[in-house]
């Protein structure tokens, strides 16, 4: 009778008498069925007050999900909850929500480095997500960690574009081009005076994305050409996401040809210490002139002249609070990626190119290091570069060896700039990765994703927990007998 009695308990416990799957994790969510958070902000422009927005943020929770909260954005002005209720500082989940509603307006124009990237005026809204998202906590039962997934969208009778980080309402016109089955769509406002025309832009971006191997290829990339009147330059809300914004009278024909730069910044998906935050830059920026170069938009000259620059060149790159400038990390992070490249290509006779050093980074699932990124420029090249790379980003600037750099490039033909004009662009300022896992980061607002969420593991202790020890104890008790 014991022993039916401990196996009753035993059957009682397991996963499948509990309703818990037992293998693979049961599949919650309301959009994709994996367990996801879905937080949708669909956009609408405010007639009556210029420089604000209302968002409607709708937001499905899987059933595990056991409670919610968010923080709004900055100067937000509540209009309407549905299923939260307001705790003075946060917005909170009541019962058992499924969806849950929060009606609001914010301000629009994000300021960076180098100046305002975003704004609402009379005739047009140029808006990135991260001025408008929720910042959220939750708790959840057994079942997989829920992710926290966040889309834009624009309400009906709104004129635009909205993409994954950034939209545009307003009149426009927008240019796309399919390559290698993705779709490039560039959308230009009206009341921007773009300096190259649309097939010089397409042209670039296309011969960049052929060219690229290292990082995540996207289904549509969106150019949201900015307004000349905001800040020159480009801005990628969040990196390794699909969207950039870009000032219409940026150049093409340029080594630091910005339309290619923010391009390659929407496949770097890699996440890097503070010590090696130049890298997303400096890579981005080092390959802009060699993309651009290869492309045949620009002179040899200009190009050796770009990877040789001697400005900043005795910053510490690990260090940016000694920078004199926020330009370190762009104009001594590109030659030192160009020596290193120099470097691998004559050591592997241009089998191996910087390329396959991001390749292998971006496959990484810990933030990079200097010694990782020392450690893996070596296994690349087949060498010992180890003390050079330290020396390289620490100590003065290297010498670039650029016929190695300039020899092996393949040169194609490119499409005229309208302009012709030379640029002395900002340094571009972008966003940082899209996700971070640090409450702190999400509190001081750099992170456009929500922050960790608290886990609540007591369901699935309460279950299973209890019901073991039971049958552990009436073990022990019939042993003592």
């Amino acid at each position: 009778m014991f022993a039916g009695l401990v196996c009753f308990l035993l059957l009682c416990s397991s996963p499948a008498a509990l309703g818990i799957e037992s293998g693979p994790p049961a599949q919650f969510g309301t959009s994709d069925g994996d367990g996801s958070i879905d937080a949708r902000y669909t956009i609408e422009r405010e007639p009556d007050q210029t420089g604000r927005v209302r968002v409607s943020a709708t937001i499905d929770l899987p059933q595990h999900v056991t409670g919610l909260s968010v923080r709004t954005p900055a100067e937000t002005t509540v209009l309407q909850a549905d299923g939260l209720r307001s705790d003075g500082e946060r917005w909170r989940t009541t019962g058992d929500t499924e969806t849950a509603r929060l009606t609001y307006t914010v301000p629009v124009g994000l300021e960076t480095t180098f100046g305002q990237r975003t704004a609402d005026t009379d005739d047009w809204t140029l808006i990135a997500r991260q001025e408008v998202s929720l910042r959220a906590r939750w708790r959840w039962h057994v079942g997989p960690r829920p992710t926290w997934n966040e889309s834009l969208a624009l309400a009906p009778g709104q004129d635009g574009v909205a993409g994954t980080t950034a939209a545009y309402i307003g009149p426009h016109e927008t240019a796309t081009r399919t390559v290698e089955g993705d779709r490039i769509t560039v959308i230009v406002p009206v009341s921007a005076d773009l300096r190259p025309n649309r097939t010089a832009v397409l042209d670039s971006i296309s011969h960049a994305k052929r060219a690229s191997t290292a990082g995540t290829d996207h289904g549509h990339i969106r150019v949201f050409v900015a307004p000349n009147r905001l800040a020159s330059g480009g801005y990628t809300p969040s990196n390794g996401e699909s969207d950039v914004i870009v000032n219409a009278g940026e150049p093409v024909r340029s080594p630091v040809n910005v339309w290619v730069h923010e391009y390659r910044h929407t496949r770097q998906t890699v996440e890097t210490t503070p010590a090696m935050d130049w890298l997303g830059e400096g890579s981005a920026d080092y390959h802009t002139a060699a993309l651009t170069y290869g492309a045949g938009e620009i002179s040899e000259q200009q190009f050796r002249g770009r990877i040789t620059t001697e400005r900043h060149e005795t910053a510490d790159l690990t260090q940016p609070d000694s920078w004199d400038g926020p330009g370190a990390q762009y104009d001594k992070g590109t030659r030192v990626i160009a020596a290193i490249d120099a470097r691998i290509r004559e050591a592997t006779d241009s089998s191996r190119t910087f390329e396959t050093v991001l390749e292998r980074l971006f496959q990484q699932d810990e933030p990079i290091t200097l010694a990782l990124f020392a450690e893996t420029v070596s296994a690349v090249a087949g060498t010992d570069l180890d003390g050079f790379v330290r020396q390289a980003v620490t100590g003065p600037a290297p010498a670039v060896p650029a016929d190695a750099l300039t020899d092996p490039v393949p040169r194609g033909s490119g499409s005229a700039d309208t302009t012709g004009r030379e640029t002395n662009a900002a340094p571009i300022a972008e966003a940082g990765p899209a996700t971070s896992n640090a409450e702190t980061d999400a509190e001081r607002g750099h992170s456009t994703e929500s922050i960790r969420p608290i886990t609540d593991r007591h369901g699935k202790w309460t279950a299973l927990g209890t019901l073991g020890l039971v049958s552990v104890l009436l073990v022990r008790r019939q042993q003592r007998r």
